[in-house]
């Protein structure tokens, strides 16, 4: 009787351990369906027609983003399709590239989002040599951007 009695505990011990690791495992299933509302705008921007990834990612940074996003009016990429201060460099390049930064066109007004989701005003109605060089300006006074500005010397 007493064996029996121990056999059912046991049972009994296995089948609630094998139930909570079920139960577990659904819960950890789930909770990769559910999104951050955030990540989902960001994916539907990131397949917009009108946006421009950046070239390069910031990976050695412990920030919100591992770029930077410029929201522009221009309404055309080929705008950026000119050397950089005379440099072989594109406009383009210079601000996907080597200042991690995306380039979303079409916009209502030009800003600069940062790696750390803050938001800067850039002014507006400027040509792309203007606007880029305002963002250098701009990324360059930031703390991690300084370094990256100074690269392009």
């Amino acid at each position: 009787m007493l064996f029996n009695s121990l056999k059912n505990n046991r049972f009994v011990e296995v089948t609630a351990l094998f139930l909570m690791l079920c139960f577990h495992s659904c819960a950890q299933d789930r909770g990769s369906f559910i999104q951050d509302p955030a990540e989902l705008l960001s994916e539907k921007m990131e397949q917009n027609k009108d946006f421009f990834d950046a070239l390069r990612l910031r990976t050695d940074l412990n920030l919100r983003a591992n770029k930077r996003i410029l929201y522009t009016t221009i309404d055309d990429i080929k705008d950026f399709d000119q050397n950089y201060k005379g440099t072989e460099m594109s406009l383009e390049y210079v601000i996907r590239d080597r200042l991690h930064t995306a380039i979303f066109l079409n916009q209502k007004k030009n800003q600069l989002q940062s790696m750390d989701g803050s938001e800067f005003g850039l002014s507006q109605r400027l040509s792309a040599v203007e606007l880029t060089n305002e963002l250098v300006s701009l990324i360059g006074s930031m703390y991690y951007g300084a370094e990256e500005v100074k690269a392009l010397e």
